[in-house]
């Protein structure tokens, strides 16, 4: 009874937000806060009545400008019911480690907390094998890494090198649209940091290896057996982002040919930040459809839809800007698909895929279309089509090309290893190695914090540790200031049970959204976790130290140890998306079987995910 009704709880909670996107756009009041999606152009000044105000603009700004970037904010991938599950797992353990007075069972607790993080969504069964390959991995590398230490400094560096190493070299460092599920090889990493950081005999080793089993089995038993998600919301949720998108994007081209004097800067800003956050939120959706919504078709389609939207859209701003200001007939067209575009969403938040009046007004724009000039007029058309065929689902051909692009893969299946990931895996040894022997020099309590620090911020690319940095420390900051308040009246065990409980369950429904958001609640919890395994004073100061020599050992071993060359990823990444372009150009002509077929289906996701590395080249 209890498990239904939080799941409804949490389904309510995701309508909600799908309705804001589309109530916001409906009320022609405010902009989205969630996807950030604008209502439709401005009244004339005398029939307006309630503008988007100052805040509502600002988020919708941010929203848009993070797409792309590896400080990324996805709101609609919060997730309230996987926070819960993993609260429940977590509230039992600790229960029993306070009521058995078995200080090692905090460790189960920190391995279900990492087991939820590697939830990879979807099905039961897929969960299942991915969490508990996950399980073995972490458990075997935990016990490895303890015992390890067991013999000395020499023993302990070189078992941590190692470890971390071959952890490294089991992570993949694809191309990324969004913040997604942790990595199982990469958390087994930080579990090594930890479990060199508590050395034990062999049959000690052993205990903190079944420790670590037995918060592990906990959440792959609730999460998958006990308690499994059964919501459609997220589905909604992510088709009303795309097409609020969509509509942000139509919205942007009225206002740019509405504007009285060319504006340079505003195509630029539309041709770079609103059309990558439209084709960004649409490579999402497929990633998530595949991986979370089990390949549904209906979905699946909606997503290839909105790609073909797109298509129709670059098109009518590339006749803009090339051809002259759009007649007062085109204008109306606009306007009309933009209405149509509203009326979409409000489909797909009611849960539907499409209704008789959206048809029946698509093909009336159809049919205006074919008295406009042949460019423009193609491209309503277009429009106007996809839209109808929204009630379809994907063909059979295009379903298996969509399943063959491995976006069902497991984080531990792996193509031929690239340079950058064995690069990455020896720069990450290495720098967790040193920082780990500096600071245990120096005699910092709670080293393995800053060697979990300098293993976190490392990215492939340069800018994007820098920027992983930056994110770490604004979460962290705010973080410390939340545990500074809860650690100020010297809380017991019980009440810091009680509070750890609802912050992994902040942290868990949070982790896809945004990570310095994840870091603000990841900080007090580990803090106060830490606490009652390893009590210290000064947590806060601690903390601090141990983040900044952290992070300082990340960019210096960046900086040093295969630097990556800025002008070069660039150069590699534009001939990338030129050669996908190409392809798909070519596939087109040459296509047999009409402009649906797999082949350039296969082509148009190609050339879609090479491009947004143009703006800034980013990994999972």
């Amino acid at each position: 009874m209890i498990s239904r009704e939080i799941t409804r709880l949490n389904s309510r909670a995701l309508e909600a937000a799908a309705s804001v996107c589309a109530k916001a756009i409906r009320c022609r009041r405010i902009t989205c806060l969630s996807c950030g999606a604008d209502g439709p152009p401005p009244l004339p000044e005398e029939h307006t009545t309630n503008a988007p105000n100052f805040e509502a603009r600002v988020i919708c700004f941010a929203t848009l400008w993070s797409e792309g970037q590896v400080y990324a904010v996805v709101p609609e991938q919060l997730d309230i019911l996987d926070g819960v599950r993993a609260a429940i797992s977590i509230a039992f353990l600790l229960a029993g480690a306070i009521r058995l007075d078995i200080p090692d069972l905090a460790f189960s607790v920190v391995a279900a907390f990492w087991t939820s993080l590697c939830d990879p969504f979807g099905g039961a069964r897929s969960r299942f094998r991915v969490m508990a390959k996950f399980a073995i991995l972490g458990a075997i590398a935990f016990a490895l890494s303890s015992f390890g230490a067991h013999f000395g400094t020499v023993a302990a560096t070189a078992t941590l090198f190692t470890l971390v190493a071959l952890c490294c070299l089991g992570r993949s460092y694809a191309p990324a649209f969004g913040p997604g599920p942790a990595q199982g090889s990469f958390i087994s990493a930080i579990a090594v940091v930890i479990g060199v950081s508590t050395p034990r005999p062999f049959e000690g080793a052993l205990q903190l290896g079944g420790c670590f089993l037995l918060g592990s089995t906990a959440t792959i038993l609730i999460s998958t057996l006990i308690w499994p998600n059964h919501t459609n919301a997220p589905g909604r949720l992510l088709l009303v982002t795309i097409y609020s998108r969509l509509r942000t994007m139509l919205s942007a081209l009225i206002d740019l040919d509405r504007s009285p004097v060319a504006d340079s800067a505003a195509w630029l800003q539309y041709e770079t930040l609103t059309r990558r956050a439209v084709r960004i939120a649409i490579e999402r959706g497929r990633q998530i459809v595949a991986r979370r919504l089990l390949g549904s078709k209906p979905h699946g389609h909606a997503v290839d839809v909105a790609s073909r939207l797109l298509g129709n859209l670059i098109a009518l701003g590339h006749l803009r800007r090339s051809g002259g200001v759009f007649s007062e007939d085109n204008v109306t067209l606009l306007r009309d698909l933009d209405e149509l575009l509203r009326e979409v969403i409000d489909c797909l938040d009611s849960g539907a895929m499409t209704s008789a009046r959206i048809n029946e007004d698509a093909r009336s724009l159809h049919r205006a279309a074919e008295d406009q000039n042949r460019a423009f007029g193609r491209c309503i058309e277009g429009a106007a089509i996809a839209l109808m065929s929204l009630g379809g689902t994907t063909s059979p051909e295009q379903r298996q090309d969509v399943l063959s692009t491995g976006l069902l893969a497991t984080i531990f299946e792996r193509p031929a290893m690239p340079s950058v990931v064995w690069h990455q895996a020896l720069r990450v040894a290495t720098a967790v190695t040193a920082c780990h022997l500096v600071e245990g020099w120096l005699g910092v309590t709670l080293s393995y914090w800053g060697t979990i620090a300098t293993l976190v911020v490392m990215q492939p690319a340069l800018g994007n540790t820098w920027a992983r940095v930056l994110e770490r420390a604004t979460g962290t900051l705010l973080g410390g200031l939340v545990a500074a308040g809860l650690l100020m009246n010297s809380p017991g065990d019980v009440a810091m049970a009680l509070t750890i409980v609802p912050l992994a369950a902040a942290v868990i429904a949070l982790r896809t959204v945004n990570y310095a958001l994840f870091t603000i609640f990841l900080t007090p919890m580990f803090m106060l976790l830490s606490d009652l395994i390893r009590p210290a004073d000064d947590l806060i100061f601690l903390r601090a130290v141990n983040e900044s020599l952290g992070a300082l050992f990340g960019v210096v071993a960046s900086i040093l140890i295969f630097p990556t060359n800025d002008r070069v990823a660039i150069s590699d990444t534009l001939r990338t998306a030129v050669s996908a372009n190409l392809s798909f150009a070519s596939s087109v002509r040459r296509s047999r079987h009409g402009p649906h077929s797999a082949e350039i289906a296969k082509h148009r996701r190609t050339r879609v995910s090479a491009a947004p590395g143009l703006r800034l080249r980013r990994w999972d």
